[in-house]
């Protein structure tokens, strides 16, 4: 009995129906969740239906249960794993399919380990003032965590472009000072120009005051890297599971 119940769960996690199905979910997931923001905002639409196993979603008055992002990647992982066992062969063919599976599970993986790896809070500073302390986790009505940074943040200027004769701001940008003992550099951020500096990446977020005081947006994200890693190694295996017969059709071709 267990081991047809193995049998059939195998058949089910390796099933290209299930891939099929996923796919099909995870795009009706967007949908609803796109149509959630315009109410509760990206934050909390991406907290409520991506970064959780069950969910509740709407769709005006109509209300209805939904599996979350997070158990979607679960049993995408699953998926791809048991279909790399029960369907790729051997060869080169075989090797670059394995890689481009690997590949996958990777790339799904790291967005598991920056959600619980990435650190994101909010600077706020006038000109002239330097600290050493973001605030993580502040929402409306709640003050949120300092994180003390290990190294400090000087604005050393701001500046700020409107459009004529207007008052929308055209473009924004702070110079900033970071320094950690001997260790100093000076950088310009603006809104499409980050600036990091001992692992941190600094963004403009926005500004107060009539342009006295700018808003950074700081993160740390070690797993940073490992989409790009994982895109890499898809196409990697990609490669080597087609481009052996492209150069086989054009021999033939030739021939």
């Amino acid at each position: 009995m267990k081991i047809v119940a193995l049998k059939f769960f195998y058949a089910l996690a390796s099933s290209k129906r299930l891939a099929v199905g996923l796919m099909v979910y995870a795009t009706f997931l967007v949908f609803v969740a796109t149509l959630a923001q315009r109410e509760i905002g990206v934050a909390a639409a991406q907290a409520e239906y991506f970064e959780s196993f069950f969910c509740v979603g709407s769709l005006g008055p109509l209300k209805f249960p939904l599996f979350g992002g997070a158990l979607v990647g679960l049993a995408a992982v699953v998926n791809i794993l048991a279909s790399g066992w029960r369907y790729v062969s051997g060869g080169l063919f075989g090797f670059g399919a394995s890689v481009a599976h690997m590949a996958l599970v990777l790339l799904i993986v790291s967005g598991a380990l920056q959600y619980f790896m990435r650190v994101e809070g909010s600077l706020v500073l006038r000109e002239g003032m330097s600290s050493d302390t973001i605030v993580v986790g502040a929402k409306e009505g709640a003050a949120g965590e300092p994180v003390k940074l290990p190294f400090s943040v000087k604005l050393a200027d701001f500046s700020v472009e409107h459009w004529d004769s207007s008052s929308t701001p055209k473009s924004f940008s702070s110079r900033v000072e970071f320094s950690r003992g001997e260790n100093r550099s000076e950088q310009v951020v603006s809104m499409n120009s980050p600036g990091s500096f001992g692992g941190w990446t600094f963004y403009q977020m926005s500004y107060g005051d009539g342009g006295r005081t700018s808003v950074l947006a700081a993160v740390r994200n070690p797993a940073r890297l490992l989409p790009w890693l994982a895109v890499g190694a898809t196409f990697i295996g990609m490669a080597i599971m087609f481009l052996p017969r492209l150069f086989e059709k054009g021999r033939g071709g030739d021939e």
